[in-house]
């Protein structure tokens, strides 16, 4: 019986496996590299392709064609003709599969706290939270780096406690009252199966608008709808309208069906080991903000004293990088650089 069991146990770790392997594929068969499909499905669902901290009028429901490009845009798929000569609906499918496996994946919780607390509309002296831990990781590293330097190392020492204590304090910071704050909040929700589902819904409710049997006609080198309404319709519809009926018959099949269980598991898997790669390069900038309504593992920072820089100080935190030294000249190079967002 125990043997039947370790059987059935590795028949089902490799039909995971293979699913895994399949969903992956159709990356590859699209032609594009799995990060750049991962950050397109991040901008898209989140609705925002800038860095930095938000635009506090991204809330504007302008229908705008920029305004619309800023929150939406079709990624360029090389070998997008050679899959749509295809099975479409296979391939819809499979790129369903990848979609939601990523949004169930440890990588994708890192990539959408990574980008809340980028877009935090909070700063110190010009500093995001975001910044601030990117510099702390590099006084870090020429700690380790240049450990024999005494004397440089105590300079970074110094300036990385001194950028400690802002980190703390924008954390304190974050947990109050803050100008944006309800429409940070509302963008970036604590919890990201929030927006996801929000997301999915999205896409039902559009779809079901879409008239796939609209015609179209020549305008010079252009084809417009017959129906001038439909030309007026927003760059998501007509996305869907140039997908086809048949794409998306499957993928409302699917967002129906995902969206009867948990949008988004406790349980998180991994992508592949190249893609857990790439993404790992951001783990220390993994953990979010701990705003009173997030339900997610809090700052081990914040356990630490908080010193709130004095008023009126200027920005200090840098990202010095220390040139190796040359063996006919041991002078020390002290160029530095701030981050910012």
């Amino acid at each position: 019986m125990k043997k039947k069991n370790i059987i059935f146990g590795m028949v089902v770790i490799a039909v995971a496996v293979t699913a895994f392997k399949i969903a992956d594929d159709i990356i590859a068969r699209l032609g594009m590299q799995q990060r750049d499909a991962q950050t397109n499905i991040v901008n898209n669902l989140v609705g925002s392709f800038s860095t930095g901290a938000m635009d506090l009028n991204e809330e504007d429901n302008s229908q705008s064609v920029y305004r619309q490009m800023n929150s939406f845009k079709m990624p360029y798929v090389p070998m997008l003709k050679n899959v749509i000569q295809g099975d479409k609906a296979a391939a819809a499918k499979d790129l369903c599969d990848y979609v939601k496996r990523y949004i169930n994946s440890e990588e994708f919780v890192t990539d959408y706290y990574n980008r809340r607390e980028e877009t935090m509309p909070l700063s110190d002296n010009g500093s995001s939270l975001s910044s601030l831990k990117k510099n702390k990781i590099m006084y870090g590293k020429n700690i380790t780096n240049y450990k024999t330097d005494t004397k440089y190392v105590a300079e970074q020492q110094k300036l990385m406690d001194e950028n400690q204590k802002r980190i703390e304090a924008l954390i304190e910071e974050s947990k109050k009252a803050f100008y944006g704050k309800d429409i940070w909040e509302k963008a970036y929700p604590a919890d990201p199966a929030v927006l996801v589902k929000k997301r999915l819904q999205e896409y039902l409710t559009l779809v079901a608008t879409v008239d796939f049997n609209a015609t179209l006609s020549s305008s010079g080198r252009r084809q417009v709808f017959t129906n001038a309404a439909y030309e007026k319709k927003s760059l998501k519809w007509k996305a869907l309208y140039r997908a086809g009926k048949e794409v998306n018959d499957v993928v409302t099949a699917f967002v129906k069906d995902w969206m009867k269980g948990e949008i988004i598991a406790k349980q998180k898997t991994q992508m592949t080991e190249k893609t857990s790669t790439q993404t790992n390069n951001n783990q220390n900038n993994t953990t979010p903000v701990n705003t009173p309504d997030v339900q997610t593992n809090t700052n081990k920072n914040n356990t630490l004293k908080v010193n709130t820089p004095a008023p009126g100080a200027t920005d200090s935190a840098t990202t010095p990088i220390k040139k190796k030294k040359s063996l006919f000249n041991k002078i020390k190079d002290k160029t530095s650089g701030v981050i910012k967002n």
